[in-house]
């Protein structure tokens, strides 16, 4: 009867810690440590653009060019001692984080990019700017985006990634394609494909499409669904760039003195381009200083891009009150709002948004009813999605009431 017993215990016990969350691989390590590990696909050129569209827009497939960044003057011109020798507009600054390790409720300093390049290396700031205009020539916009109609309709925006090293980024997604180059120091990118794992990896800052989980030690009782995840690993070195599909989640970490461009087209736009229009022969004058970026505006013109962000909102809480919808949406941005006076506008809207959408009336918004939602009310979300980004912006226009919707 003992040995019975005491068998029945050591069986219990196994049980018990075989399914403890916390002795599984991964737990208390950086974000991505553990196996299986996936590697992307390497290539030793830029396609031209028709054949990157097919081979991995379309199927959205991450890919690593090796080399292919040093088409650019900035490979080789852009040192220290060429960024101090440049004459800058008096009036011009660039925006710099005080952290290497991402926080996204952090202060913003600003700066003139001359003092920026003078003191990053003693003081730890961290750049994190568009490219300043005036080096703009140095850049060559990647060969597989030399197409008119992404030129003309496409290019979203620019950033300019500058560090003496050692900065880790949140995990997070964005919501645009994205090719990543770097021109000084060594990068390293933790992916996962969310077509498989986006119910796994809690984002759970919807506001700002990242989550708080610790990048340098995950803890799978606050995210268990990472311990379930297969991450894809990919290290940069000067000169190559880096493809992220549209809402791929990633973490980056960067080393040495460290500086890299990406750039940022919409997703969806790329229906809209005629491949067979591009420069086959990539143009290695076509620089920065030629093309423009549109911004973020235009972003919710798409409709189904704003299904994705009402969708990824509602992907982990499945459903969620007015308050909490709110929440979502605002995130820490509800304090700036309401001492600028705007934060009774933008809740206004929102609640508008939350009634369109909660289908069955029940003041309840689950994921089913946004998926189930008709496009007429993704026609009047649309709109109201564009009024929220005047609001939030501070450029509301002034337009008389019962025509504010049509205005915009």
């Amino acid at each position: 009867m003992f040995v019975s017993l005491s068998v029945c215990f050591v069986l219990l016990l196994s049980y018990v810690l075989s399914d403890d969350i916390t002795t599984r691989e991964g737990h208390g390590k950086p974000f991505g440590n553990r196996k299986p590990i996936q590697y992307i696909e390497e290539i030793d050129n830029f396609p031209d653009p028709k054949t990157f569209n097919e081979n991995y827009i379309i199927p959205y497939k991450p890919v690593k060019m090796k080399n292919v960044a040093k088409i650019s003057p900035a490979f080789t011109k852009w040192t220290d001692d060429y960024f101090i020798s440049l004459k800058e507009p008096s009036d011009h600054v660039v925006s710099v984080e005080t952290r290497k390790k991402e926080d996204r409720t952090q202060a913003v300093k600003e700066m003139p990019f001359v003092e920026f390049v003078k003191s990053y290396n003693t003081s730890g700031i961290y750049m994190v700017n568009p490219v300043p205009p005036f080096i703009g020539g140095d850049l060559v916009l990647p060969c597989p985006l030399q197409c008119r109609d992404i030129i003309d309709k496409g290019l979203v925006e620019n950033i300019m990634w500058f560090s003496s090293g050692g900065t880790k980024s949140v995990v997070h997604t964005d919501s645009v394609d994205n090719i990543n180059c770097l021109y000084r120091g060594q990068k390293s990118f933790v992916i996962v494909d969310p077509t498989k794992y986006g119910d796994k990896v809690d984002i759970d800052h919807p506001e700002g499409a990242y989550s708080a989980v610790d990048v340098d030690s995950v803890d799978y009782t606050k995210y268990p669904g990472l311990s379930e995840v297969e991450f894809y690993h990919t290290n940069l070195s000067a000169g190559d760039c880096l493809y992220i599909p549209y809402k791929w989640i990633h973490q980056v970490r960067s080393y040495d003195s460290n500086l890299a461009v990406n750039i940022w087209w919409d997703h969806f736009k790329n229906n809209d381009v005629n491949w067979n229009d591009c420069n086959a022969k990539c143009d290695p004058k076509l620089t920065f200083t030629k093309i423009k970026f549109h911004g973020f505006d235009g972003q919710m013109d798409n409709i189904q891009q704003i299904k994705d962000h009402f969708q990824d909102i509602l992907k982990f809480p499945k459903e969620m009150d007015a308050n909490k919808f709110l929440k979502a949406i605002l995130g820490n941005d509800v304090p700036y709002l309401k001492e600028t006076g705007r934060y009774e506008d933008a809740k206004s809207v929102i609640l508008e948004l939350f009634t369109i959408m909660d289908l069955d009336k029940d003041t309840i918004l689950s994921i089913d009813e946004v998926k189930l939602a008709p496009d007429e009310v993704w026609t009047e979300g649309r709109e109201l999605m564009i009024e929220l980004g005047h609001i939030l912006d501070g450029d509301m226009p002034e337009t008389d009431d019962e025509n504010q919707h049509d205005e915009l």
